[in-house]
């Protein structure tokens, strides 16, 4: 969950709203319904530990056709889109100022350097994925540990010694107004992808041992710490920056140590902010290759991305198609569009799956459920209420990000229906429906 969102998502929703209250309570809201979503999906993934993320889920709940166009949607927009958005943002705003002029090097052979840093970012960590699960697994752990840790360290540090320098929590006077819908929707689009990553646990449920207690404590327990980190950081750069200021600062993070630490401790904070979008790329990478590979298994993808590694036991096709995509999307769109692309198709996703858990409560009542949604059925609503009134203000105003995601979905649910469906029911029956049999007349064949 910890990404390039929780640095670069602050100043778009600081444009988007004046009160250093509601823009707190916007992460607020954001990060209940993440913990939302994440108790409800825990049910799922203790209940059936099955790897390919949401997909398993929504065939068993809705049927093979809405699970095919969810899946194509993760495929198409929510995991490339987020590689593709994190890296180009870590190309963007850190790779500048830990490498200097070193950073312009592929303008030499007339490549972009912004473009160029964010598809190697990707092959690098593919590369990885590539090498095993465990290999992946360590790299992750490093990668999260180290810069919480700073980061954590620095904000208490802002705080304590900075928090009365005319930051906004100082700054602000008058009563809290609270922001148009079309404002709020639009700030709650880059929180939204900030808190991406929360259902990630349940990608990889069947690599998982003891998935009945691990899954759902990894997913809530996960969840909780990341929304107390996020609240503290957005105080913390509240102590720093008036609302204009922060909503033009293009990065929080390094631009807060720059004015409070100086340039040593932009330094050091924007080399953990870095690993802390290494690690989450990298988790992306390790769980978005699974929806693939679980559709292939189902004949609702290409054959060759179940392949896995005889060596190293990934799905390596997979990986590498995840790959192509994310690096197509990085040479076509620009940063904002991607995180908008990304978040819009996540909205629609998650929504599906959170009421997966209740669509199940009623068709598989007996299945054992070692863990229970806590607060159901309020959590599992409030996390698709958020959501839908979200895609609603958005349709309304016509953002093309909610457009693309649509129609992404509508067209994979349009092509299972008219061309997958009839060719399952031919290959499970053997004969078309109306074709002519030796014991039916034509007359009740056409009627058939």
């Amino acid at each position: 969950m910890l990404g390039i969102g929780i640095f670069i998502a602050p100043p778009v929703v600081a444009a988007q709203v004046d009160r250093p209250t509601t823009f707190l309570l916007l992460w607020l809201v954001g990060g209940v319904s993440a913990l939302c979503g994440a108790l409800a999906v825990a049910e799922l993934g203790a209940m059936l530990p099955r790897g390919g993320g949401d997909y398993p889920y929504l065939r068993r709940a809705y049927g093979p056709g809405l699970a095919f166009a969810t899946g194509w949607l993760q495929l198409l927009a929510v995991f490339p889109g987020s590689l593709a958005a994190m890296a180009v943002g870590t190309a963007t705003f850190q790779f500048p100022r830990l490498l200097g002029d070193g950073y312009l090097w592929p303008s030499a052979l007339g490549l972009d350097p912004m473009t160029t840093w964010a598809a190697l970012l990707i092959v690098m960590l593919t590369i990885i994925n590539h090498l095993g699960l465990a290999v992946a697994g360590w790299v992750q752990i490093a990668v999260t540990l180290v810069p919480v840790t700073i980061l954590l360290v620095g904000t208490g540090a802002v705080m304590v010694h900075h928090g009365t320098d005319g930051g906004a929590l100082t700054a602000a006077t008058g009563p809290t107004q609270l922001p148009s819908m079309s404002a709020a929707a639009a700030a709650y689009l880059p929180v939204y992808f900030a808190y991406s990553g929360w259902n990630a646990a349940i990608f990889v449920g069947s690599e998982i041992r003891h998935p009945a207690r691990n899954v759902p404590r990894s997913l809530v327990g996960g969840t909780l710490a990341v929304t107390i980190l996020y609240l503290i950081l957005c105080v913390g750069f509240l102590a720093v920056f008036t609302m204009d200021a922060l909503a033009n600062t293009g990065e929080a993070g390094t631009a807060a140590a720059g004015r409070v630490f100086g340039p040593f401790g932009e330094l050091m904070v924007t080399a953990s902010i870095l690993l802390g979008m290494l690690g989450s790329l990298n988790g992306t990478i390790l769980t978005g290759s699974r929806i693939a590979q679980a559709m292939a298994h189902d004949g609702q993808c290409i054959h060759a991305a179940q392949r896995t590694s005889p060596r190293f036991g990934t799905p390596t096709v997979a990986l590498w198609l995840q790959a192509a995509w994310s690096l197509l999307l990085i040479f076509t769109h620009s940063f904002e569009d991607l995180l908008k692309y990304a978040a819009a198709a996540m909205l629609i996703t998650g929504t599906l799956t959170v009421l997966a858990v209740v669509k199940l409560r009623r068709t598989l009542p007996d299945i054992e459920r070692p863990y229970r949604t806590w607060g159901y059925p309020f959590t599992p609503a409030l996390y698709a209420i958020s959501s839908v009134v979200v895609l609603l203000v958005l349709l309304v105003e016509r953002d093309p990000s909610v457009f693309l995601g649509a129609a992404w979905f509508a067209l994979a649910w349009g092509f299972h229906r008219v061309v997958l469906r009839p060719r399952a029911d031919l290959a499970r029956t053997g004969t078309p429906i109306g074709a002519e049999s030796p014991t039916i007349d034509k007359r009740s064949a056409a009627t058939l």
